[in-house]
């Protein structure tokens, strides 16, 4: 009743994200620290590595956290120093028998992304805020991208659907989200109401989904403080974790953002920390890492 995304280590693809991560930390120089967070898909966490090993003919994948610790974060530190990488494979890999990816999604849960921002909070110096000061509801039902793939995979995974568990800051916050369109989502819940959403949307109801573009605030804070979140989808459930360390919180889905850089927009909003946010799976495709390197 679960689906998992092979990953295949492309050097030239992978030397492009490094090169593309380096290049970006020094364009922010002077402005503001990039921090870089290679997510693993949930093959190499949630799968035993006795069951890949002893399936290694058949089971056509690299190792991603010899690809992230030992190759990709590395290399992005010998050729820029100043760039702050975070670990996350071993966070996650220690909870793997908690509920940190879908069965039917290629996403990880909310859980899985709060592991993650306590290594973020590790690097940069915060103390990250306990789950227990969240309000949590969970949404059932929800089927994912690997049940929507084929009739094959819906028949296999459709009979055991995945819940959206969401994890809700208690500050008074505000999200204006622009879509593709230049409309202005103003005034948009941080985290929707998942029971308004379909079977197959609810993971959207983090941050409006996928926008080019958002602001969010903390009311709650006065202090200016601001980051930016360079991202695509797996950064989504990360959101809600970042305003509570941020009187600003400016997301950029790099995918679709078209108004100038993000070096242009650390300068206009005095943000002092970029925090890059992709899947592993995206450090093997040219036309992302394109995409994400012209964002800077």
């Amino acid at each position: 009743d679960t689906a998992y995304e092979y990953y295949n280590f492309n050097t030239d693809l992978a030397n492009a994200y490094i090169t593309a991560v380096s290049d970006a930390g020094k364009k922010l120089s002077g402005t503001a620290t990039l921090y870089d967070m290679v997510v693993p898909t949930s093959i190499d966490i949630m799968l035993p590595e006795s069951y890949l090993e002893k399936n290694a003919d058949t089971i056509n994948t690299s190792d991603q956290r010899k690809a992230i610790e030992e190759y990709i974060y590395p290399s992005i530190q010998a050729m820029n120093s100043s760039v702050k990488t975070v670990s996350t494979f071993d966070a996650l890999k220690s909870h793997a028998n908690e509920y940190l990816y879908f069965r039917t999604d290629h996403h990880w849960t909310q859980l899985g992304a709060y592991y993650a921002y306590e290594q973020f909070c590790k690097v940069r110096g915060f103390e990250p805020v306990s789950l227990d000061n969240f309000d949590k509801k969970e949404y059932t039902g929800y089927l994912g991208s690997f049940y929507s793939s084929s009739s094959d995979a819906a028949a296999k995974l459709g009979g055991n659907p995945d819940t959206v568990e969401a994890y809700i800051p208690k500050a008074n916050v505000t999200l204006n989200a622009t879509q593709q369109d230049g409309v202005v989502l103003e005034n948009w819940p941080l985290v929707a109401d998942g029971d308004e959403y379909g079977d197959t949307m609810k993971y959207l109801i983090y941050a409006a989904g996928d926008q080019p573009y958002e602001e969010i605030t903390n009311n709650d804070k006065s202090d200016g403080s601001a980051c930016i979140l360079v991202k695509e989808s797996f950064g989504n459930c990360f959101i809600p974790f970042l305003v509570n360390h941020y009187n600003k919180v400016y997301v950029v889905d790099y995918r679709y953002y078209t108004n100038g850089t993000v070096s242009q927009l650390a300068q206009q909003t005095g943000a002092t920390d970029v925090i890059c946010l992709n899947n592993i799976s995206m450090t093997r495709n040219e036309d992302l890492i394109d995409r994400f390197s012209k964002i800077f």
